[in-house]
């Protein structure tokens, strides 16, 4: 079975071959969040969004809460693309929030169905004013729901300054 990702479908379910990419779309914005203390440790902490919610966009929408190095907070509609197969499961989306662009994927080895899981994540914050910020292959938790998911991250950029911060995901089919 082929699913083709667009906006406005489901695509968190089976599938065996697919050929999205995710998009960018601009973001309506939440008022932006407080800097956070910067965390020294990779250490994942939970998510305070709930699993696959959706917000004002509906399905194909990123929810992103960075709280370090810089704050961006929003929730913008966007194709996120999202897959399971032979218990994997891999999402990633991109969306720009302020004026900032995130990017964000999950890689899950072992999925079988809704629930927590141990993930590897990447995420990017490029923002124009203050350059770019990477988490590349981190450990993390994420919460998987039928049609989303959520994630909270903390761990050092390759440049130096901690990425912090939680992202919800609602599948775009």
């Amino acid at each position: 079975m082929t699913l083709l990702i667009g906006l406005g479908a489901t695509a968190c379910r089976a599938a065996t071959d697919s050929t999205a990419q995710p998009a960018t779309a601009t973001a309506t914005t939440f008022p932006t969040a407080a800097d956070a203390a910067v965390v020294a440790s990779a250490a994942p902490t939970r998510s305070s969004m709930p699993p696959g919610s959706a917000g004002a966009g509906g399905p194909g929408s990123l929810a992103v809460d960075i709280t370090s190095p810089v704050a961006v907070a929003g929730h913008a509609s966007t194709a996120v693309s999202c897959q399971s197969t032979a218990r994997r499961y891999v999402e990633s989306g991109t969306t720009t929030v302020n004026g900032r662009t995130v990017s964000q994927s999950v890689r899950v080895i072992g999925y079988n169905g809704p629930g927590s899981y141990p993930a590897v994540i990447t995420v990017s914050v490029v923002a124009p004013d203050s350059g770019r910020y990477a988490i590349d292959a981190v450990p993390a938790t994420v919460d998987i729901a039928s049609a989303g998911g959520s994630m909270s991250f903390s761990a050092s950029t390759t440049a130096g300054p901690t990425l912090a911060g939680s992202i919800s995901w609602a599948c775009a089919g």
